[in-house]
């Protein structure tokens, strides 16, 4: 079975990954390995901007609007943890709507290049699908940073989507 690692973030981008990679799994019968690694170094008014914060519970959105009001700089990893979970769950969804085998894989956390590739490796993935930008804003023309260097490191094919 062909494994299809998709690391999401909660960006437009990645949900559109996620679409590819549902497609080319169900036609190729493979396997989609979702991944997600903390948003480290975000604060809530970066994570408020999310396409997928519409998901965010009643009491998480209070909490991000008083954090946005208060400037309280990077959000602590529990609230990281559970916008991860949320944004996970969220993509689980879509990819059971697409028809996808899929697994979820644990959030982890750490340089998200690094990260990704060292799941690639662990399960074995012999594909790569990721956003071309996540949430980071990057000065380069095509290519987020992340998705740069895993495709300059990654020994496996790599399939960006914007």
């Amino acid at each position: 079975m062909h494994k299809i690692l998709i690391p999401v973030d909660g960006s437009i981008h990645a949900m559109k990954a996620l679409k590819v990679a549902s497609d080319l799994a169900t036609k190729y019968q493979g396997r989609l390995y979702i991944l997600h690694i903390l948003l480290r170094g975000k604060d809530a008014s970066d994570l408020m901007e999310l396409d997928i914060s519409s998901q965010f519970d009643q009491h998480l959105q209070k909490l991000m609007n008083t954090a946005i009001v208060a400037d309280l700089g990077p959000a602590p990893d529990k609230v990281l943890q559970r916008v991860g979970q949320i944004i996970l769950d969220h993509f689980a969804e879509r990819a059971a709507k697409q028809g996808a085998a899929f697994e979820v894989l644990p959030i982890t956390s750490g340089s998200p290049a690094d990260e990704i590739l060292k799941t690639q490796q662990k399960i074995e993935a012999g594909t790569i699908v990721m956003g071309a930008r996540g949430v980071t804003q990057s000065d380069l023309a095509t290519f987020g940073s992340v998705s740069q260097e895993v495709f300059n490191r990654a020994q496996c094919t790599c399939i960006s989507v914007k």
